[in-house]
């Protein structure tokens, strides 16, 4: 059997298992090793209710932050959001140029 979700301009056709975005965050952090780092600081950014369970998953964590993109004002588990793509792009310019004045250890 399968599920459908209706997202922001998409439809999610998924199994019906107990799987969701924070579930696979979750399972991409401890299967590449990351999953008890304190040297990897997750991220999530994304701009659909499908991605509210990264941001709770990360919330919960504890580590990492969750980012919304939308242009109007919701109720999310995003720590911080952004309006758009650009703002996206801007951030992610931000964190590089961030990373780049780091001392290496």
């Amino acid at each position: 059997t399968l599920n459908l979700t209706q997202g922001r301009k998409v439809f999610e056709i998924r199994p019906m298992i107990e799987w969701d975005k924070g579930k696979a965050l979750e399972f991409l952090l401890q299967s590449l090793g990351f999953g008890n780092s304190n040297s990897v600081f997750p991220v999530y950014i994304g701009d659909d209710r499908t991605d509210e369970d990264a941001f709770k998953m990360l919330r919960d964590r504890g580590e990492g932050f969750g980012i919304l993109v939308s242009k109007y004002p919701k109720d999310t588990d995003a720590s911080y959001s952004l309006l758009d793509p650009s703002e996206v792009m801007d951030f992610l310019q931000r964190l590089v140029e961030w990373k780049q004045m780091q001392p290496r250890m």
